[in-house]
This record gives C-alpha cells, structure tokens and sequence, in this order.
C-alpha cells in the first residue's frame, strides 16, 4: 500500500506525499468533495443520478464542441466551475434551511420567488468570481462563449442532484431533442438549471465584449440573469397551483419556452460575435493565419497538435482583445494597444522559434 504521509513546510503550503508524488492539500480535499457529491448522489439515486449525470456532462459536452472554434478558457476550468456549482447547491440547502425556520409553510408564496433569485444567483456567483479575481488584461482576452460555457457548466453541476432526486420519485419525463435537461409537462417547459445559467452567462459574456454604453451594459449584463430568475419563478409559482395569476406567468414566460428561444438566439449571437472578433482580426493581420503553417514546421509530431491549440488560444484573446479596443477610450483604449502589441509579437515569434517549453507558454489562458 503506498504511503500516505503529511507534509507541512515553511512558506509553503500543505500537501501529502502518494507513492513519491507530492500533492497539494487542496487537491484532496477537492477530490474527497466531489467523490462524496457524486457517490453520495448515485448511492441514493442509482439509475436515475447516473443518467442525469450523463445528461448533464452531455449539455456541457455540446457547448464544449461547439464553442470549439472560438472559446479560450481551459477544460479543466470548466470541469472546476461544475464541481463548483455542485458546492452552491449544499449553500442553497443551507440558505434554505435558514429560510424554513422562519417560514416554515412549503407553499408560501415568499418562498416560490425567494427560492429561484437565490439559486440563480448563487449558480452564476462561480462565473463571477472567476472573472472578477482575473487580471484585467485576462479579462480583456476572453469571448462571450467562454462566459456562456462556464455559466452551463456551473449550472449544470448546481442542478445534478435536485434532478437526480426529481426523476428518482417521479420517473423519466420528456425532453426536448439535444437538450436532454428539459422537461416538457404538458404544454408547459422547464429548460433546467444548466440552461438558465448558460443564458445568463451568455448575456453577462456578452456585456463585456461589447461595451455598450450606461446603463445598456448593465441592462444587457444582467438581463439573462433577470429573466432566468423570472422563468424559475414561473416553474415553481405554477406547481399546485391554478387561477389568474399561473396564467400570467404562464403569458410572460411563454409557458417556459421562450426560455429555451432566448437561450439558442444568446448562443448563436455569443459565438457569432467571437467568430466575427476572429475574423476581423484575420482581415486585418493575414500574417496570423494558417496556410503558410509556419507555426508547425519547427515542432516534431508529438508537439505540432500542443502547438497549433496553444496559437490558436492566443490568436482568439488578440481577437477579442482587438474588439474591445476599437470600442474602448481613454486610457483603457491605450492599455488595450499595449497589450494586444505584446501579445501580437508573442504570436508573430511562435512561427520563427523553434518548440520548446518557453514559446508554448500560454500567457492567456484561464485556468
């Protein structure tokens, strides 16, 4: 068995040794989290929490694909966003058991708008905090997709158990086809936390490259959010109940399927915007492209795949960083000059160096 030992250094963090390889405290703690969420969930659910766990990972999977050409935040930042929105949903049971002691009553009304603003909230507060411990010029590098693809995914893991649990006292329910975390009641639709999350990170994506004007960039940041609590609302305000008011919502909402419209119309737009960013910059910088494949003649076979991904992340973050400064000013239109130069010479060197550890160096990357 190999040995397990403590290690806790000076000026360095804790960490444990296994079988030689030292690994850092937080890792194990990370893992034990997400083993006890997962097996926790399938040891209560069995079938039914392994299905909605393939249904879920399948969502972000499709958005992983097809955010393929223009997204530039790392895999591994969003299987850390999932695992985190699985963490938001054991902080809304606590908020939701705080919120039981005062009002006890299931059905109070209180509760069906309480309820959706908090989660919503808390599913979207990853991709929040995300961005707001970037650096600037991180931030300045990344596409609305990215912001889209990490709020799917923190979504995605903030509802895997309340599914799982709902499917396991209630049965297999219809879905839309390719969003197979929906559920269509009757004339009714509920996209699903992963898909509220997506919306109102496409939106917030959105905002930040674009930078309109105030108020419209507040109003366009958290208009997928607004809405998206506006439809949770609607999903759990019609549960048991009839009358005027459900047929309100039921108006508004679209029976929840302007949800899913609003939602295809954010991604086609959030990925439509960063392709366009892209090729705007290609028009412009026709040195950047491919056909003359410079960027792979130096590498061997092992490295040329390594490569070629490390160029084209950075060639999106010149994109996206270009876009934003043509609609920047003052001194946030020079700071933007300034870094997309470097990172413009970055680029330009990949062709002429041979591979190595220094020149695969990905600077922007978010992970």
């Amino acid at each position: 068995m190999p040995e397990i030992s403590a290690v806790c250094r000076p000026g360095s963090t804790v960490s444990s040794a296994i079988a030689g390889h030292r690994i850092p405290f937080r890792v194990f703690l990370f893992w034990a989290g997400v083993s006890f969420w997962l097996g926790n969930m399938t040891l209560h659910t069995g079938s039914y929490g392994i299905a909605e766990l393939r249904a879920s990972l399948s969502f972000v999977a499709e958005l992983v694909v097809i955010t393929s050409a223009t997204r530039t935040v790392t895999l591994d930042r969003v299987a850390s966003l999932y695992c985190l929105g699985g963490a938001m949903m054991g902080l809304m049971w606590l908020v939701g058991s705080a919120f039981t002691f005062f009002v006890p009553d299931p059905n109070a009304v209180s509760r069906q708008f309480f309820v959706p603003f908090m989660e919503e909230s808390l599913k979207l507060a990853p991709v929040v905090f995300h961005l707001w411990r970037q650096p600037r010029s991180g931030l300045w590098t990344m596409g609305a997709s990215d912001v889209m693809l990490m709020g799917a995914a923190s979504g995605g893991g903030f509802g895997l158990v309340e599914e799982a649990y709902f499917h396991l006292h209630v049965g297999p329910t219809r879905a839309v086809e390719w969003f197979q975390l929906t559920r269509i009641n009757g004339p009714t639709l509920t996209v699903g936390h992963s898909t509220w999350t997506a919306l109102a990170g496409a939106t917030l994506g959105l905002a930040l490259l674009w930078r309109p004007r105030q108020p419209l960039n507040y109003l366009l940041a958290g208009s997928g959010l607004l809405w998206s609590i506006i439809d949770h609302s609607h999903h759990n305000y019609g549960i048991d109940r009839t009358g005027i008011s459900v047929e309100l919502f039921n108006f508004v909402t679209g029976y929840g399927w302007l949800s899913l419209y609003f939602f295809i119309v954010a991604g086609i737009t959030a990925v439509g915007t960063d392709f366009y960013a892209l090729r705007a910059m290609l028009r412009s910088r026709p040195e950047l492209k491919l056909q003359n494949r410079k960027i792979l003649a130096f590498c061997g076979p092992g490295d040329r795949f390594k490569r070629l991904w490390a160029f084209l992340i950075e060639r999106r973050a010149l994109a996206y960083m270009l876009f934003r400064g043509e609609r920047a000013i003052g001194l946030t239109r020079e700071k933007l000059a300034h870094q997309a130069a470097f990172l413009e010479r970055h680029l330009l060197k990949r062709a002429t160096v041979p591979c190595s550890p220094q020149t695969d160096t990905i600077s922007t990357t978010h992970g």
